[in-house]
């Protein structure tokens, strides 16, 4: 099974996290089976007019790891039948370790709509946002 993950870039941060799809062009996706990383830019997922859901599905992917997901993007990729799981940190290889060990939580809508609350303001934000 492969596992997608977003990415701060290629080269010098590549094993850092970004702050979801939507932020960032890059992407690692991890061989679950055989322990392999591929680097590569978003852009070489889908094209335009592609079902974004279909392209990862096509390439063997049914599991996102993210620490951000937009309601309407995690709605959709649910019902397309991938998984997406939230990630705990930025670093690449620990939330590896965590979703192997079945410790990430399932990214759902309540999960979600916390950290757009947190998001909102400065005075939203207490020690249990992320």
């Amino acid at each position: 099974m492969n596992v997608i993950i977003p990415v701060e870039d290629l080269e010098k941060d590549k094993s850092t996290l970004a702050k979801g799809f939507h932020n960032t062009n890059y992407a690692c996706i991890y061989n679950t089976l055989n322990g392999n990383y591929e680097w590569l830019s978003t852009s070489k997922i889908s094209t335009s007019e592609d079902n974004l859901s279909l392209a990862l599905k096509r390439k063997g992917i049914y599991t996102i790891i993210t620490s951000h997901m937009p309601y309407l993007a995690l709605r959709l990729f649910k019902e397309s039948g991938l998984s997406v799981y939230k990630s705990k940190g930025k670093n690449l290889e620990e939330n590896i370790d965590l979703f192997l060990k079945n410790e990430l939580d399932t990214f759902s809508p309540q999960i979600q709509f916390k950290a757009s609350s947190c998001s909102s303001s400065c005075s939203s934000c207490d020690t249990s946002c992320n």
